[in-house]
Order: structure tokens, then sequence, then C-alpha cells
């Protein structure tokens, strides 16, 4: 039974109510990450963007580390949340929030204790005591921050997956604007240098992780602290998720250390200065690309735990236009724009600006690739399925970008740049070959022990989706019980969102009308039946009816419904309600 052409209204409500808190988090985190170097830059000039150039490596450690254990935490808490084991997906919270901590305070302290040999393996030049002893000021504090970053970060992305997404939006953003001012205030006013942005960075992520930790507090969140029972026997594979995206950061590493000797020998100071340049448009092209990620992934996470594969693989088509729209709007800008991008990092001088220009404008050039290819990483990842991701990281991260990297700068400092279009654009087309001989279908159930059905208001369809239940479900050997508890919770449950939730019907916008009901039943292999329930109505929890409103049932109809549901809450295995995305969502095993 078709709904609509293209991704459901679910689907469709559901991205746009993520989308664009994610984008406008995406542009505020690109100017405050890229405001350290425009500042900067700006004031102490090519030494100051050198500087920072030479600790970018921490921050791509820091990635690895806080992104992946974040993202892979928040996929499987999604998961949790869609078989409703509310319990389960709270302690694999406090087991990544303890273990993320627990990381980062070593960090903070051994780092700095071992600042000088961390300073030798970045390769700042002592023979240049200025950016040596800028590049030293700089790193300290960013290493003393670690703490602020792991958590910061990775709260991000389970607030995404527990309803959060505005209010998370909303204090990286009040973080990042604070960043952004005190840079201009110290570096610029008071003339602090490369200490004075690093300072920035620290009171900017001060700020937006104790208004993210206050919303731990909400009664509303599942992301409870209390009781405090942490599961880290799940670590090691939530890790494993994560860091099959986010392993790109360690190669990121590898990279930029290449990059930054590479240009100091062939080009100077300022050849280190237009890597920074390149790398943190990279970096921002990057957050417009995340913000689609951390926009789909929620949705594709509980649609895989919903067995709604249709509904996955529409979402991923969605991501990959909105990366195609952006990269060519970012190719344009950054084509058109580049000698103006240079000025603004403060470089001037007539030959830096030029090669700067060419190297922008060069470096554009895979900027479409670089989309296409984080939209299937996401879609694996979100999957939960880890292979693919990490093969897409490790190809553009180092099997292709670094061996292209060293024959590129042997033909000299222009020609580096191409590299990356090769890495992009050779990555795509192998994991295009792969995905065509390995069809996206491990971990995924048999499609014919799925049935989806969508209902409008009208009651009288509820007839022929029961049919349809019991086909299904004979199908399947359902025993006599199964067939008709199941049968019972969706004529009971469906009753009482109509009668209940939709009570102010709004103008039709699908072929079932606004008020839409769905149903999607699995006949799990070791016979037990889920039936997953999504509805846009009002806030409405169907297992909330109790047998007190039964004193008046002569004139309430709903009283029925309620008497309902208490024998479905006796029979049934398992059942669970949330308001998510907008939507109420129950589960029921059967």
């Amino acid at each position: 039974m078709k709904f609509t052409s293209g991704i459901s209204i679910f689907s469709r409500q559901m991205f746009i109510r993520q989308y664009i808190p994610a984008l406008i988090s995406a542009l505020v985190f690109a100017v405050a990450d890229m405001a350290d170097a425009l500042v900067v830059g700006n004031r102490m000039g090519a030494v100051g963007l050198a500087a920072i150039a030479f600790s970018l490596p921490i921050y791509m450690f820091y990635n690895v580390i806080m992104h992946s254990f974040g993202l892979g935490g928040a996929i499987h808490f999604s998961n949790k949340m869609a078989s409703g084991d509310e319990e389960g997906a709270r302690r694999s919270f406090q087991g990544v929030f303890i273990t993320l901590m627990i990381i980062s305070v070593f960090i903070a302290i051994f780092g700095n204790l071992g600042i000088k040999g961390l300073m030798f393996i970045l390769g700042a030049p002592k023979s240049n005591p200025v950016l040596y002893s800028a590049t030293k000021t700089y790193l300290g504090i960013i290493l003393a921050a670690a703490p602020l970053f792991f958590f910061d970060y990775s709260i991000g992305y389970y607030l995404r997956n527990d309803d959060f997404e505005k209010e998370s939006s909303i204090a990286s953003g009040i973080g990042n604007v604070l960043d952004l001012s005190l840079n201009i205030i110290l570096v610029l006013f008071l003339d602090m240098g490369v200490k004075g942005a690093a300072l920035a960075t620290l009171f900017g992520l001060v700020v937006g992780s104790s208004i993210q930790f206050a919303f731990l507090f909400r009664k509303t969140t599942h992301l409870k602290l209390f009781p405090f029972n942490p599961e880290f026997c799940n670590l090691p594979s939530i890790y494993k998720i994560g860091i099959s995206s986010f392993v790109s950061y360690i190669y990121s590493f590898v990279f930029i250390l290449i990059g930054n000797n590479a240009m100091i020998r062939l080009a100077g100071d300022s050849g280190v200065a237009v890597f920074d340049v390149v790398i943190n448009l990279g970096n921002m092209a990057y957050y417009l690309f995340n913000a689609v990620s951390t926009s789909t992934q929620p949705i594709i996470s509980t649609y895989e735990g919903e067995c709604n594969y249709d509904e996955c693989d529409k979402i991923e088509n969605v991501s990959t236009l909105v990366n195609s729209l952006t990269s060519l709007i970012l190719m344009f800008l950054f084509v058109v724009f580049a000698p103006l991008i240079c000025n603004l990092f403060g470089l001037y001088d007539p030959a830096t600006v030029e090669y700067g220009s060419l190297s922008i404008r060069i470096y554009s050039l895979c900027l479409l690739f670089v989309g296409l290819n984080l939209a299937m990483s996401n879609y694996y990842a979100a999957r939960n399925i880890s292979i693919e991701p990490f093969m897409i990281a490790t190809l553009r991260g180092i099997a292709i970008l670094v061996p292209a990297a060293l024959i590129c700068i042997r033909l000299g400092k222009n020609a580096f740049w191409f590299a990356y279009i090769f890495t992009e654009l050779f990555t795509y087309i192998i994991i295009r070959i792969h995905r065509k001989r390995h069809p996206v279908i491990n971990k995924r159930m048999d499609k014919e022990r799925i049935l989806d059905i969508k209902l409008g208001s009208d009651i009288s369809r509820l007839g022929s989706a029961i049919e349809d239940i019991e086909m299904f479900c004979e199908k399947w050997d359902a025993n006599p019980k199964q067939l008709y508890y199941i049968q019972m919770t969706v004529e009971e449950v469906c009753s009482a969102i109509i009668t209940n939730g939709f009570k102010s019907p709004l103008v039709n916008r699908t072929n079932f009308g606004y008020n839409v009901i769905e149903l999607t039943l699995v006949a799990a292999e070791n016979n037990d039946l889920f039936l997953h329930i999504r509805d846009n109505a009002i806030f409405f929890n169907p297992f909330d009816m109790n047998k007190k409103a039964l004193k008046d049932i002569e004139n309430k109809d709903s009283d029925f419904n309620a008497l309902g549901m208490d024998v479905i809450k006796q029979k049934a295995k398992s059942f669970y309600y949330r308001r998510f995305q907008g939507f109420n969502t129950m589960v029921v095993k059967i």
C-alpha cells in the first residue's frame, strides 16, 4: 500500500525539524571553528596561521575519540529506544559518558606534561622561535580543554537522538558566538595573540557544555545520569560503529603532518598558512555536509530499528540530493571569491594571495564527491554497518590521499592540491562499484517478514488493515493467541488515537488526509511479533488510559479503549511509548 511518492509525511517533517537547527548550528560551528584562524591571521599574519596549523593534528585526534563514541553511542541509544529498551539506552549513555570523561582528563594532564615531545612530533620548527612559542602556547590551552571538547561534541549527538535537536543547536550556537566574540576582543583589541584565541575557544566550550549539561536534568529527557548504573560491555561495538565514520580523523592527523612539512619546504610560512586556509574551508564544507548527516542519522537509525527499510533508503536519497546542492553552492563561492577569502584570513601579500586563490579553486573541484561520499558513509553508519564507512574513510583519508599527495608534492606546490580531487573521485567510483556488487541488504530482515500499513483518520479503514494483518500472521505461523492480541492491539490503539488524538482534523495534505497512522508489523525469527506504531496526532499516549475511566462508561466512548488498553498491557510481553520528533511512537511485543 503506497502512501506518497517519495518520503512519507513523517520522514519529511522529521528531516525539516532536524535539518533547520542543524544547518544553523553548522554555520555557527563553521564560523567559530574558523574564528581562531580568521582573527589570529588578521593580527599575526602567516605566523599565526602556521601556529594554528601545527596544532590541527590534535583536533583530529580529539575528533577520533569524541565523535566516534558520540555517534556510535547515539546510534546505539536510538536503536535501543526504538525497540522500547529505555533502561538499556540510559545505561549505555552513562557508560559512554564516564569513559569519555576519563580519557579526556588523562589527555589534559599528560598532554601538557609531555608537550615538548608533542611539539617535536607535530613538526613545529625550533629554528623559528616566534612560531614555536606561539604553537606551544596555543597547544597547551587546547590540551587542557580536552574534557570540555569531549563532553560538548559527544553530548550533542545524544541530544539530537533524544528529540532535543533545537536545544542542542541553541547551546552550541551560544557557545560558538561567545567563542567568536571573545576572539575579537582578546586577539584584536587586547592583542593576546594565539593565547587569546585558545582562551576564547575554552570559554565558549564552558558555556556551551554547561547549557547542554543542564538539559540532562529535564524531566522529558531519557539521558539520565541517575540512577547511576553505567553499562560498559557495549563500548567496543559502540566505538567500532563510530570510528568507522571518523577514522578519517586519524588519517587527517597523518595528512596534516605531511602537508605542513611539505608546504614549509615548498613555500615557507606562507605555504603553511595557505594550507591552513584550505583546511579551514574543508572543515566548513564538512560542517555543512554533517548538518545533513546529523539530521538524517536519528531518522535512519530509528527506521532501521523498526525494520522500515524503504524509508531508510529514501532518506539516503534526500541526504545525497541536499549534499549535492550544498557542494555546488560552495564550489561557486570558493571559485568566485577565492582572493577575498585569502584577505579574510589575513593574507595580503600579492604572491601569497595568488597562490592561495589558485589552491582554493583547485580544492573546490573535489567538493561534489566529498558530499556524495559522506552521504553514503552516514547511511551505512546510521544502520549500524561499520565496514563500508571504514572503507570510505580509509580510501579518502590515507589509501588514496597519501600516495596521491606524495606524488603531487614531487610535481610542485601547485600540483599538491590535485591530490584532493583524485582522492574523492576514485573513492566514489570504488564505493559505487562495491555497492553494486554487494547490495545494501546485510543485517536486514527478510522483507516478507515485514508488513507496512498506513491509515488516516477514517476508522472504517481499520477493517481492511486487520484483514491484512490476519493473513500476514497466518503466513508466519502465529499462534491463535498472538493473532487475537495483535488484532486487538491494532484495533484498540488505532481507535484510541483516532478518537482522542485526532481531535482537530486539519486540511488534507496527503491522499490519507493530514492525520496519519503508520503500522509496521515484524514477524521475528523467534516467532515474536513486534508492532511499531507512529502517528501525527496531538500528544497522546494510549497506554496511559486506565480502568479509572470505566466509572462513567456509558457516557464515554474512549472508556472502551481504556479497557482494551488495560488488557493489552497485561498480555503483551512488552510495550513502550515516547513522543519523538513531534510524533507519537509506540512499540508492542506480542
